[in-house]
């Protein structure tokens, strides 16, 4: 899940599983969501009063099937950047309440890895299981039957302390050479956690389990779900469905005859998808055909430079462009400024014009396709000015910087296009320059000219004699930000 891109998790979203029924231990019948093996989905028909009372998943399966959040060493809270925080917030409760889903069921397992004192791994394990629960409930309170606002009464929890049997798994899909061995011990110890834990320690004088500890542990520190549902079918009105044809010369390897006609193909949420006769649907083709909109360059512009007022000057609005750049994956974007401000008041002596190019790393703690929140970041800039603010005082020169950036950043509109965010800077600026002074400074004569405000031999004058360093703030900033061009978009906004 942690490399999952989530452009990738929300095309899947939108698609209910075309899989054949299955049967869960107690009888009931269900399948998937496509792409969300931890969600199963009952209808109506199957939710009958002759169906068992219980709803219940079998180890197997949901060792097989549970996703959820992971954690730090020795850490209970939740990390903002876990993919599935997002994938649940702003994909998965959503378009679960706008496909009229009712929550049945909650299926919760938190675990601790084997490393540490076995008592601060029962509380570990205790814990990350409340933490998901608690996370879950923020959400899917108002799916529950009967709308309430507390899921508790659905939820079917444990907590495994040192979870060895899920280490045998993840080792035997691996295919590790020491998979066998590991599984020994834990038959034979036959579920005592520190019988297993001292054996397996012991084995190859612990290079086994450094190496376990290293490759497997991390991933055994987390809480898992698996949710089911059931479909309302009264939700369902394909009378407000959109019709939309399929492109199928864009899908690889679909044949179809030019002269065929659409016929109705299947139904994916309000998306009703169009192919042409004798096309049947496949989950790589709907994927081709419902793209995810994800930003991928946007325009940003500094408020606080567009309306510039400067003491000893008064207001100097100019002109603040920003683009910045939105990989796939990951944290990081690259943001490239340019701000431009031309004011020449001649009978006032004031002069205010600034050319700044600034090139900007920002790490966003939400990443993952969604860059909203916290960022911080690494800036440089370059800057060419000429500013006057009288007769006796003006300047002009060219410098650089750099330093630390910070941010935060808010969404203005659901689809999350329109944003707004603060950011302050601290750095140092290096500039050199020349004050210049209207009129000739050696005859004090007013000739209508500028000149360099210097006193020395004319001979010995070289430009740029002054430097200054500043260490400190270097900018702020209140910024709207849109994106303006984007990787995909989907066929019907879902979000």
């Amino acid at each position: 899940m942690r490399k999952m891109e989530l452009a990738v998790l929300t095309v899947v979203l939108v698609m209910v599983a075309t899989t054949a029924w299955a049967q869960a231990e107690g009888g009931r019948n269900y399948r998937q969501l496509s792409g969300f093996p931890f969600v199963l989905v009952s209808d109506e028909a199957d939710d009958s009063s002759s169906a068992p009372d219980n709803y219940s998943v079998s180890d197997s399966l949901f060792d097989a099937v549970a996703c959820g959040l992971r954690f730090r060493v020795n850490s209970t809270e939740l990390q903002p950047s876990d993919p599935f925080i997002a994938l649940y917030n702003e994909q998965l409760v959503p378009w679960l309440r706008s496909q009229g889903m009712e929550l049945r069921q909650v299926f919760v397992k938190g675990a601790a890895s084997p490393e540490g004192p076995y008592s601060n791994n029962v509380r570990l394990s205790r814990e990350r299981t409340r933490r998901l629960i608690e996370f879950l409930n923020q959400g899917l309170g108002t799916t529950a039957k009967g709308g309430t606002a507390d899921i508790a009464s659905l939820v079917s929890s444990q907590s495994v302390t040192e979870d060895y049997g899920l280490l045998v798994k993840m080792m035997k899909q691996n295919g590790d050479a020491d998979a066998e061995r590991v599984s020994t011990v834990w038959q034979e110890c036959q579920g005592d956690e520190a019988c297993c834990k001292r054996r397996l320690m012991a084995l190859d004088r612990g290079r086994l389990w450094q190496r376990m500890k290293e490759q497997y542990f991390p991933a055994l520190r987390q809480a898992r779900v698996v949710l089911w549902f059931a479909r309302r079918q009264e939700k369902v009105q394909p009378e407000k469905r959109e019709t939309i044809a399929l492109d199928t010369t864009k899908v690889a390897g679909v044949a179809v005859d030019s002269a065929a006609t659409a016929v109705a193909g299947p139904v994916l949420g309000d998306v009703h998808i169009e192919l042409p006769a004798g096309v049947a649907a496949t989950d790589s083709m709907m994927a081709d055909t419902l793209w995810t909109r994800r930003h991928l360059v946007a325009a940003r512009t500094n408020l606080l430079h567009d309306l510039l007022y400067v003491p000893q000057f008064g207001w100097a609005p100019g002109l603040n462009i920003q683009l910045e750049y939105y990989p796939k994956r990951g944290h990081y974007t690259l943001n490239a400024g340019y701000t431009h401000t031309t004011h020449r008041h001649w009978n006032k002596y004031k002069f205010f014009q600034l050319r700044d190019a600034q090139l900007e790393l920002r790490r966003y703690f939400q990443g993952e396709g969604l860059f909203r929140g916290p960022y911080i970041g690494l800036y440089g800039e370059f800057t060419v000015y000429g500013i006057g603010f009288s007769k006796t005082k003006g300047w002009e020169g060219e410098g650089g910087g750099g330093g630390l950036s910070a941010g935060y950043v808010w969404r203005l509109n659901r689809k999350g296009n329109l944003r707004i965010e603060v950011s302050a800077s601290l750095g140092f600026f290096y500039t050199r320059h020349d004050p210049y002074v209207y009129g000739n400074t050696l005859t004090k004569e007013e000739d209508g000219l500028y000149y360099y405000d210097y006193h020395g031999n004319a001979a010995d004058f070289r430009e740029r004699n002054h430097r200054f360093t500043w260490l400190g703030p270097t900018n702020a900033g209140v910024h709207i930000t849109y994106d303006i061009i984007y990787r995909k978009k989907k066929l019907k906004n879902e979000e």
